[in-house]
């Protein structure tokens, strides 16, 4: 039987997180017996009683929860910690965050397309995630006013946005040796570094049936938005905040990846047409901060792409701008 192992970040998550561990003990794939679950938690500093109920289920569950307690890092090195803490040899790895709750076939349908993938491309980085179900604190679904089209996962895309949210991921071995092996020094966030990572080098699926309840809460490290209003008034405060993210993203992407050496885990992987066309788009990016021409030729050739029409025009305008 193969097993999946779930990474999970805590921070004073006392309101949702037993719900949340009891969502995933009672997954369909370890019920029915096709992959046993083992859940790793990593507390942030915690001050409520985060850290008491993570006992109770280490003595109620002892083979599958474990857990330990770090200094604050934040989200994004308390993943990236998990990530080097996690077992060698499991099969499959997730990402959990606290306050959601899973459906029953939510690690099943990730381990299913990650088989069909392999049947296709074996022994390359693979990623599954899929739409989030957005809901209110109560797990009550959230009408939202915003369309959002089918998703079309690419590299093209990883180096301007970020589509998958990190706690429906799924991934195999590979991906998670070639990510641990060189983490990033610097990422916008962490889901979004497996996306760059898995669609240069490797596969993405996107699955647009959602598998979770993606909690909506006020508190939420990471949310997303059901008003329209709202959701331009983030844009505008996440572009004045984050100049140069992307670039930077892109950069730290170059440093690990472009000269690669031949004992390097990721040196196979580099090897395919398609990494090396990515590693050239990537690099295009980058220069292109010092050249208004090269900006302009980046934006007519339509090679990088954002999946909304109206997100895909306001980057251009970003772009030829420079502040990127």
């Amino acid at each position: 039987m193969s097993t999946i192992q779930v990474l999970m970040s805590a921070y004073n998550g006392e309101k949702y997180i037993g719900e949340q561990i009891d969502s995933i003990l009672a997954q369909d794939c370890g019920n029915k017996g096709f992959a046993d679950i083992k859940l790793l938690i990593r507390d942030d500093g915690s001050s409520d009683s985060t850290r008491d109920i993570l006992e109770e289920y280490v003595v109620n569950y002892p083979s599958q929860v474990s857990w330990y307690h770090g200094d604050n890092k934040g989200v994004i090195k308390s993943f990236f910690d998990l990530l080097d803490k996690s077992d060698d040899e499991a099969d499959y790895y997730a990402f959990a965050d606290q306050d959601d709750y899973w459906m029953p076939e939510k690690l099943s349908a990730g381990i299913k397309k990650i088989e069909e993938m392999k049947k296709e491309s074996d022994d390359i980085p693979l990623l599954y995630c899929c739409r989030p179900k957005l809901v209110d604190e109560n797990l009550n679904p959230l009408v939202s006013e915003i369309k959002r089209p089918p998703m079309r996962p690419s590299f093209n895309n990883a180096l301007i946005e970020n589509i998958v949210t990190g706690c429906t991921i799924v991934m195999n071995r590979n991906l998670r040796d070639m990510v641990k092996a060189a983490p990033p020094r610097y990422t916008v966030m962490h889901d979004w570094w497996f996306y760059i990572i898995a669609s240069s080098f490797g596969r993405v699926y996107y699955d647009e049936t959602p598998h979770i309840c993606y909690r909506q809460h006020g508190n939420n490290e990471v949310g997303t938005n059901v008003s329209r209003a709202k959701e331009f008034k983030d844009r505008v405060k996440r572009f004045k905040g984050n100049r140069r993210n992307i670039s930077n993203q892109m950069t730290e992407f170059l440093r690990i990846y472009e000269n690669c050496k031949e004992d390097d885990i990721a040196a196979r992987y580099i090897k395919s047409d398609n990494a090396r066309e990515c590693l050239k788009l990537a690099r295009r990016l980058v220069d292109s901060r010092q050249s208004l021409s090269a900006r302009i030729k980046l934006v007519k050739s339509g090679e990088a792409y954002r999946q909304r029409k109206m997100d895909d025009l306001i980057f251009k305008i970003i772009l030829l701008s420079g502040s990127f």
